[in-house]
């Protein structure tokens, strides 16, 4: 599948700089959250933003876009 920049991707396993932000959010033991975070390009510093958040999830939720 062709992707366009800043389109969806397959689904893959977390690099380790993804696995870190997602480690920073603590929810709760069998409380889950799906975040949307946007990594600005690099001559806007790649500043961390939060573009969306859902709440009320299960480990076993499938992560879609929105």
């Amino acid at each position: 599948m062709a992707t366009k920049d800043g389109g969806s991707s397959q689904v893959k396993q977390a690099t380790p700089e993804v696995q870190k932000i997602c480690d920073e959010v603590h929810v709760g033991r069998d409380q889950f959250v799906h975040l949307r975070v946007h990594k600005s390009l690099p001559h806007s510093g790649e500043k961390l933003q939060l573009h969306g958040i859902q709440t009320s999830k299960t480990q076993q939720d499938r992560i879609e876009y929105f």
